[in-house]
């Protein structure tokens, strides 16, 4: 990569740093997420009308940024408030790196989506299907609190935008495979 791209691809530290930390959040993760999204181009557009750094759609926008979405801070702020929700939304998943991985697929894909996942997995590996059926079971642990044995079943929700929603974690934690 050149001095230049580097710079470009640096630019926006200092923000998500700021506003990583202020979640609790891992900053690397977040301008993973970031680049993945956009690149670091705070003017991009998706085919499916997401809009700046964090790419965020008009309807989530409307609930979770305030301002322009291309504007740098607020498309971090908002990304990092939203990520944040979104782990908040898997505490059955008790390690945080898989956890990351879960709240990311539903930034990618859809938190229903990724909620159907898990009632899947949870059946597919003897445990009651329905949220509230494993935690009246108890909450018993099992493999499917593991992101590659959820994703097994993402396809059966998403057909084949699974892949994207896959790589998309893969590349965001940083890893070849799940």
């Amino acid at each position: 990569m050149v001095p230049d791209d580097e710079a470009r691809l640096d630019r926006y530290d200092e923000l998500i740093q700021r506003h990583a930390n202020k979640h609790g959040l891992e900053w690397e993760i977040l301008k993973r997420q970031m680049l993945a999204e956009s690149e670091a181009n705070r003017w991009a557009v998706s085919s499916h009308g997401a809009r700046g750094l964090m790419q965020f759609m008009p309807a989530t926008w409307r609930e979770w940024g305030e301002g322009d979405p291309h504007d740098p801070e607020a498309s971090i702020k908002a990304g990092a408030a939203y990520v944040s929700f979104l782990l908040s939304k898997f505490e059955e998943i008790p390690d945080l790196k898989e956890r990351y991985k879960f709240a990311l697929a539903a930034y990618n894909a859809g938190r229903p989506n990724i909620n159907r996942c898990l009632e899947y997995a949870r059946q597919a590996t003897g445990a009651p299907g329905f949220f509230q059926d494993w935690v009246d079971a108890g909450k018993l642990p099992g493999p499917w609190q593991k992101w590659r044995v959820a994703s097994q079943f993402l396809s059966m929700v998403t057909g084949r935008n699974a892949a994207i929603t896959m790589q998309y974690v893969n590349q965001v934690m940083g890893e070849e495979e799940q």
